[in-house]
Formats: C-alpha cells, sequence, structure tokens
C-alpha cells in the first residue's frame, strides 16, 4: 500500500511475527522500518531517507495517529505496529544486541529483553560495529533517532554479517525500561500519544509539532487532490 511516496505493508503483529521468522532464516540481510508522523513528513524532503524507508523489507505503520490519517484517506491498514509491542513480542527470539539510548536505559533494557549484548548510543559507533561482530547477534535492534537510526543501519549492515535482520526503535527503549512512562491505552487508541509525549517531555514541542501537524497538512492535501 502507497501513500505519501512510502510502500506500507499491510499486516497485522502475528503477519510480522511470521515474516520475521522466515527472515531470519534466509541468507540475506533484511531490516525494518517503522515509520510514525515525523518519519512522513521528513521523508518528502529527504530523498535519501525516503529511499531507504522503500527499501525496507518491511515498512509498518507505527504510530495510531497516522494509522487514522491513513484511514481517512482510503488506507484501511490491519493494524498499526508499536515498536514496543514489537520488540516484546520478538525478545523471544535469541541472540538480540541493543544499541542505543543511554548506558542506564540500555542496561535496564537489556536485562528485560535478554539481551547478550548492549552499548549505548552517545561513542563512536564504528567501535561499537566491532563489539557487535564480536558478540556475534542475529537481531539488532537500534534506537539512535530518525533518521539517524535507519540511515546508520542501511550504511554499516554489511559491516555486521551476522546480523539477519536490524530494526530502527525510536524512543521504545525509554519505554521498555520505564525511564519514560508510556501514555495511557485510551490516548494510544485514539492517536493522542503524541499530546502524552508533550505533556511529560515539553523539549520535544518542535518535533512534536512538525510531525503531528505536518502529517495533517499532507492529510488534507492528499484529500484535496483525490
Amino acid at each position: 500500500m502507497k501513500a505519501f511516496n512510502i510502500d506500507f505493508d499491510n499486516l497485522t503483529i502475528n503477519q510480522v511475527l511470521d515474516k520475521i521468522k522466515h527472515l531470519l532464516k534466509e541468507e540475506k540481510q533484511s531490516y525494518i522500518v517503522l515509520p510514525y508522523s515525523e518519519f512522513v513528513v521528513r521523508a518528502q524532503k529527504d530523498k535519501e531517507f525516503l529511499n531507504i524507508l522503500n527499501k525496507a523489507d518491511l515498512c509498518l505503520c507505527e504510530s495510531r495517529g497516522l494509522w487514522l490519517v491513513l484511514k481517512l484517506l482510503g488506507h484501511r491498514l490491519k493494524e498499526n505496529i508499536y515498536g514496543v509491542d514489537l520488540i516484546n513480542s520478538i525478545s523471544k527470539f535469541k541472540n538480540i544486541f541493543l544499541l542505543g539510548g543511554t548506558h542506564d536505559t540500555i542496561k535496564k533494557t537489556a536485562k528485560k529483553l535478554n539481551a547478550i549484548g548492549f552499548e549505548h548510543g552517545y561513542q563512536d559507533l564504528e567501535k561499537v560495529i566491532d563489539k557487535i561482530n564480536k558478540t556475534k547477534p542475529e537481531i539488532l535492534l537500534v534506537g539512535l533517532g530518525s533518521p539517524k537510526q535507519e540511515k546508520w543501519i542501511y550504511s554499516n549492515l554489511n559491516k555486521m554479517p551476522s546480523v539477519k535482520l536490524a530494526i530502527g526503535v525510536g524512543g521504545a527503549f525509554d519505554f521498555i525500561s520505564q525511564s519514560i512512562k508510556r501514555s495511557p491505552k485510551i490516548l494510544q487508541n485514539i492517536g493522542l500519544e503524541w499530546l502524552w509525549r508533550l505533556i511529560i517531555q515539553p523539549k520535544r514541542f518542535k518535533r512534536i509539532f512538525k510531525g503531528v501537524f505536518g502529517l495533517l497538512f499532507l492529510g488534507l492535501k492528499e484529500k484535496i487532490k483525490n
């Protein structure tokens, strides 16, 4: 399904997990992206980023807000796939390495997910590649923020031959480690998780404003055009 020049995969969480099992059996390396409103807005101007999103093995709608906008435009995705829920589901798989966040956050997350290795994101990432290769994980979860994490995965995945699957997970480590409290379910369901993030992290105002209202503007343009 194509919307805002991005090719989305229309899958349920169970279908995604089945696809991941299949990808892990293949010889080639794969990566998954989880777009939310800010992704969509940025990708309209950043062609390199757009190309990376469209070359992903799976491109999954991450936010409820984006899911609702797509629905209003006539695109009926089966589910929006929250990064936190996806990570918790694949934590049953072995050989996971985590990269991103602060040292305290990533350490707590690694313990919860039983990861075989982890590194925080505030360092020379070239050195991290060496550690990943020594650890030899099959799955790499990267939380460096967008679009840095997607561009880093795309540029460096082939340098880490043991990694069969890499996923950009944004701020999911903050929620899993409980460094930041996740929004109430009701706000998630009606697409207002961004409002919760704004309340607890007001310094994110500029990013949230650009993402949420930028997406609404793009959606209105698309509606008028069609």
